[in-house]
């Protein structure tokens, strides 16, 4: 069926149809078994990036789908034509057919599999750094906010004597502007 559908589309578009079905059996290989999406999803915080991961994960369930129900290329029942085509013409369809096959290169997954993979290994590379480096700049802030917290707490039940005598430089320049009567503003 897919041959004589080539035949009818004629040389370039069937060459294509042909190319089109041999890259959808290679990429089942491609394809991941089991994702964790959960996991993913629990380190996704912000709305824009859960959105994001929805998309993504909609996207890789309509893909893996799409590989799942593709079917293998049944073979041709060359007996089933003899009966409704012309002798020499379906010889020409076997000859051609079978130069076809043999012009056909081998298509090796394997060093894409491997360029994949490297490629992911590095930008998992990089996410482990990105979420280092905001684990550490969030203990960072969260030491930030005790300081502020802290701080915050010491002024609201600070006096000015208190303060007064924490920093003498400025007891000493508020002393000299009372004496110069420079003390309103």
């Amino acid at each position: 069926m897919l041959l004589s559908r080539a035949f009818r589309l004629g040389s370039r578009q069937g060459s294509s149809l042909l190319q089109n079905c041999q890259r959808r059996g290679f990429a089942e290989a491609a394809v991941a078994e089991q994702f964790d999406w959960d996991a993913l999803s629990k380190n996704v915080t912000s709305d824009e990036g859960k959105r994001e991961l929805s998309m993504l994960r909609s996207t890789f369930i309509d893909f893996q789908s799409r590989v799942i129900n593709v079917q293998e290329a049944k073979p041709i029942d060359w007996a089933k034509y003899e009966k409704d085509v012309d002798p020499e013409m379906l010889k020409d369809f076997k000859t051609s057919f079978e130069a076809l096959k043999k012009d056909l290169p081998e298509f090796d997954v394997q060093p894409l599999l491997q360029e994949a993979e490297s490629k992911y290994n590095e930008l998992f590379k990089q996410a482990d750094e990105v979420v280092a480096a905001s684990r550490k700049r969030i203990s960072e802030l969260e030491q930030e906010l005790k300081e502020t917290a802290a701080a915050k707490e010491r002024l609201a039940h600070a006096t000015i004597d208190e303060e007064l005598s924490a920093d003498p430089e400025i007891a000493k320049e508020i002393d000299e502007e009372i004496r110069q009567g420079d003390f309103i503003a």
